[in-house]
């Protein structure tokens, strides 16, 4: 009988300590960035048809906790929130954050 996803365990098993913490890293910032993406298209559907908002104070706090990817994809492909200058700077500072913590810990583990 053969066990679901054996071979993605038994690979698990062989990683260092550093690339197990990076692999889960980028996992948290890929959920993380889908949850953001998809609050800011939520956000335009229901700006379009005057319905209730999500509050612009979780908008900009969702890309620091490490949705920055998702933020960044929110307010330049989806094109929402570009009216307001703090949320592109708020997107894209969040973004370079993230990026930098990741690759200083890439090169430090």
């Amino acid at each position: 009988m053969e066990i679901p996803f054996a071979s993605l365990i038994l690979s698990l098993n062989s990683l260092t300590n550093k690339e197990l913490i990076l692999i889960i890293l980028a996992c948290i910032e890929l959920v993380m960035s889908l949850v953001t993406v998809i609050l800011y298209k939520n956000d335009k559907v229901r700006a379009k048809k005057r319905m209730w908002r999500t509050k612009e104070s979780l908008l900009l706090i969702l890309p620091w906790l490490m949705g920055g990817l998702g933020g960044f994809m929110g307010v330049y492909s989806i094109r929402h929130k570009t009216q307001h200058w703090y949320f592109p700077l708020n997107n894209v500072l969040a973004l370079i954050t993230q990026a930098a913590l990741f690759i200083s810990l890439a090169i430090l583990l």
